[in-house]
């Protein structure tokens, strides 16, 4: 016969018990730090989380922009065109408006035109680049063109203004109601352009200085 000790008995009565309360005292403190942890977390400033402000949000979600864009191309009478912009956006239609708008015509006689406008839309249809907002044209023959809004073509080499121009350049100061950019053939077969101011033509000259000296 066996024969129990009564103070084992009695160990072995608490030790079940504490077993029993540690399974259920454990599982709510694990609880407590788990609420602690996400009222923490849910106490951090969202606008120093967040690099975005509520305004810049809802642009980036309703507007579709390119950053930087760049296209190039080379017109069908050999003139190499380059645009690029800060930003565009497709407007549909086969048309893109870009802010901080820049050309670059590179023709084959040569020269180069240098254009710098503070917005445009490309027309990617009708294969045009209208550019406005303060547009600011430099040649490689010395002439800085100054007019609100221009239209260049993407596959022949030909721009022109909408409005009046004012131009400085080697003849002196040039006012005029229409200025072009065209190709002209000098029969030869070998194409040259030039710059062509029409419509209420004012022009003071300046003369060049002496460079002879006293004779």
């Amino acid at each position: 016969m066996a024969i129990r000790n009564p103070s084992a008995s009695r160990y072995d009565n608490a030790y079940s018990r504490l077993v029993a309360w540690l399974k259920i005292l454990l599982p709510l403190a694990a609880l407590s730090i788990l609420s602690t942890l996400f009222l923490v977390s849910r106490s951090v400033d969202p606008e120093a989380a967040i690099p975005y402000s509520d305004v810049e949000v809802a642009v980036i979600l309703r507007e579709q922009k390119i950053a930087a864009p760049e296209y190039s191309g080379v017109t069908r009478d050999g003139t190499a065109i380059t645009l690029s912009s800060d930003s565009a956006r497709p407007e549909g239609n086969n048309r893109v408006s870009a802010e901080a708008l820049v050309a670059r015509l590179d023709t084959s006689d040569g020269g180069r035109l240098d254009i710098d406008a503070g917005r445009g839309v490309i027309d990617t249809a009708e294969r045009v680049a209208r550019m406005e907002g303060g547009v600011r044209m430099q040649s490689s023959t010395g002439y800085v063109i100054e007019t609100e809004e221009i239209t260049a073509s993407l596959d022949a080499t030909f721009v022109e203004s909408a409005e009046g121009i004012v131009a400085t350049g080697p003849a002196g100061d040039i006012r005029a109601g229409r200025m072009e950019l065209r190709r002209s053939d000098d029969g030869e077969g070998s194409p040259s352009y030039h710059l062509v101011f029409t419509d209420r033509v004012r022009l003071i000259y300046q003369p060049l200085p002496d460079q002879g000296g006293e004779k």
